[in-house]
């Protein structure tokens, strides 16, 4: 067992999870396991080493620092930073540091910095596509510019790091941050106490499937679509051959949703098409088993004791831990359902976005920033990245890490890293994405909390279900015109 982890089981913030599932891990990287595939984590000529930190800016007696941190989403995430800060705290005797560790979603960060910047983190953890904004507001650090101040951070964080999760953070050939996980992504997760394996391939069969059980149970059993998101929403366009772009800066985003398309196969298809596919899931014959809202409000439906429990859901691995204390051993992970558009009687899986998890650095705080860095480099260093994959279920990006983790032992992990082979996509878009395809996706999903009656001529909640397309495309035009600005 090496230092690193001594230190990490002995931490004064503990969680009971991660003291468990850091024995597993220390064994692993002890025996030398192995990962399954290379689609997570991506490929990169790596070794092993860090900074080298014995440099005038290093480890000085006196050196009194406060450090405020904005660890993700859930109190898992939240632990985890801090049990590690305990570690790093151990491993710099000769510095008093304080880490304050609190909870911020990392799909948020760049709306949360801008709200005030004076009280901004001096580390965040974030979402890769919260960049391009950060960096035109110049939020955060270039890492090249530190390079007097710590010679070689840098080259270090490309060497050990997968060339993915590097493009992520890089803007006109310079490196925003650390990369800190490859699993943001995202897969359907359901009840395998209630559902079988071969219901989950499609919408349609996973929505009967749940009508069955509801009906034999005599229960109200839901599927749980998150709404209020253009992230999961640009997954249901991509397969059919429709994409965002927007570049970092910029105040538009290239989208063509609202016209026509060519799928991988050759097949035109229309975007109308397309999104009423959605709202025909929605709203159609299974709309009593839909419910559609933000991901967080899903996730306080999951238990035995909601009213209408949902068992199944599309989320990321962040939330593998709250849905396997819901279901208990019923809780199984797999690749995303098709959908099928009638107009062309074609079948369609959704895709995932391929994304990754950064830390970022407050460059307005120049009493902290070299901190800063040297915590991000000991967060996101080859150890702590296999302790973060066993206890958050979130993949290396380290590419030494991803040799040491076995994806096959972790049904999330291998659900996504299977969902990235079969469908995954970076996602490159600007601020100026998210507000119109945020309400976008709110008009088109919302099913059983008050659905877009323009959308609907006759048939509401039956299998006959008549869609106004003339609305539906007037709705795509709306949107598409306010990302483009034309």
């Amino acid at each position: 067992m090496t230092l690193q982890s001594q230190a990490y089981l002995q931490g004064e913030y503990m969680n009971p999870k991660l003291f468990l599932t850091s024995i597993a891990v220390v064994a692993l990287a002890s025996c030398g396991g192995t990962a399954t595939s290379s689609a997570i984590g991506g490929s990169s000529s790596d070794t092993r080493r860090s900074i080298d930190w014995s440099n005038p800016y290093a480890d000085t007696a006196d050196e009194e620092v406060t450090l405020n941190v904005w660890g993700g989403e859930t109190q898992d995430s939240v632990d985890f930073i801090r049990t590690v800060a305990q570690d790093f705290k151990k491993a710099n005797p000769k510095s008093n540091y304080t880490i304050q560790v609190k909870p911020v979603s990392e799909s948020s960060v760049s709306g949360d910095w801008a709200q005030n910047p004076d009280t901004a983190a001096d580390l965040a953890i974030a979402a890769d596509d919260q960049i391009p904004s950060m960096i035109s507001s110049n939020y955060i650090q270039n890492i090249e510019q530190l390079e007097k101040k710590i010679p070689g951070l840098a080259d270090s964080i490309k060497t050990r790091n997968s060339k993915e999760s590097i493009e992520v953070l890089t803007s006109e050939e310079k490196t925003y941050g650390f990369p800190v996980s490859a699993s943001n992504g995202y897969i359907l997760y359901y009840n395998s106490n209630l559902i079988k394996a071969e219901d989950t391939t499609s919408f349609e069969k996973l929505l009967a499937a749940i009508k069955k059980v509801s009906e034999e149970k005599g229960k109200n059993y839901r599927f749980g679509f998150p709404s209020n998101s253009g992230w999961y929403l640009d997954g249901w366009f991509r397969p059919a051959g429709f994409s965002v772009y927007g570049e970092a800066g910029k105040a538009t985003v290239e989208c063509d949703w609202n016209g026509e398309a060519t799928d991988p196969s050759g097949t035109k298809v229309k975007g109308v098409d397309v999104a009423a596919s959605l709202v025909k899931l929605a709203h159609g014959q299974y709309e009593k088993y839909w419910t559609s809202q933000k991901q967080e409000l899903l996730m306080n439906q999951v238990d035995d004791s909601a009213p209408n429990q949902i068992i199944a859901t599309i989320n990321g691995t962040w939330n593998y831990n709250r849905l396997k204390a819901a279901w208990g051993t019923g809780a199984a992970a797999t690749t995303l359902p098709t959908y099928h558009v009638d107009s062309i009687n074609k079948d369609y899986g959704m895709q995932s976005v391929k994304g990754f998890k950064v830390a970022v650095i407050n460059r307005a705080r120049a009493k902290t920033v070299v901190a800063a860095c040297r915590f991000a480099e000991f967060l996101t260093n080859y150890e702590n990245q296999i302790l973060r994959f066993d206890a958050l279920s979130e993949a290396p990006t380290n590419t030494d890490s991803v040799k040491q983790c076995d994806y096959s032992t972790n049904a999330c992990v291998k659900a996504l890293n299977e969902q990235w082979q079969k469908g995954g996509f970076v996602e490159k878009v600007n601020e100026a994405y998210w507000n119109p395809s945020n309400g976008l996706s709110n008009q088109l999903c919302v099913g059983n909390a008050g659905a877009d009656a323009s959308f609907i001529k006759s048939g509401q909640g039956t299998a006959d279900i008549v869609l106004d397309m003339d609305a539906i495309q007037a709705a795509l035009n709306a949107c598409v015109a306010t990302l483009t600005g034309k």
